[in-house]
């Protein structure tokens, strides 16, 4: 049987192809398989999670002072108190009204728990900390 030149290279050119081919699908498969799975880490500890919950806390606060104008003058006032007064203001304020410390301390939870969790402090507003501190 004879074959003609065209055949021959048409069957060279096709087993190059193949072998191209198959190359080429080793080398993209190669790293995939190799690949080790990304180290998972506690997604409640991420910079982003922290930075959501700092923002919906202090959020959260700014809502509620608004619905509470007494209770927003007053804590305005202690903020801008030199910085060794506010943490006795705050303490007497909320000694004198433990329904606004009560439902403040809900507001912050979010705060105080991510804080325990990741070991990091996390103080959204400065009623945050003296809600700490308290």
């Amino acid at each position: 049987m004879k074959m003609s030149a065209t055949t021959v290279r048409r069957g060279l050119y096709g087993m190059f192809a193949g072998g191209l081919f198959a190359f080429g699908s080793a080398a993209m498969v190669t790293p995939v398989v190799n690949a080790q799975p990304a180290p998972t880490q506690d997604s409640t500890c991420s910079v982003s999670a922290i930075a959501t919950t700092s923002s919906t806390v202090a959020a959260s606060t700014s809502t509620y002072l608004a619905a509470n104008p007494e209770a927003n003058q007053a804590l305005t006032q202690i903020t801008t108190q030199s910085p060794a007064e506010p943490t006795q203001a705050f303490s007497a304020y909320f000694e004198q009204n433990p329904q606004v410390e009560s439902e403040l301390k809900a507001i912050n939870q979010p705060a105080a728990e991510i804080s325990n969790q990741c070991g990091v402090e996390v103080n959204p507003t400065p009623i945050s900390e003296a809600l700490t501190d308290a």
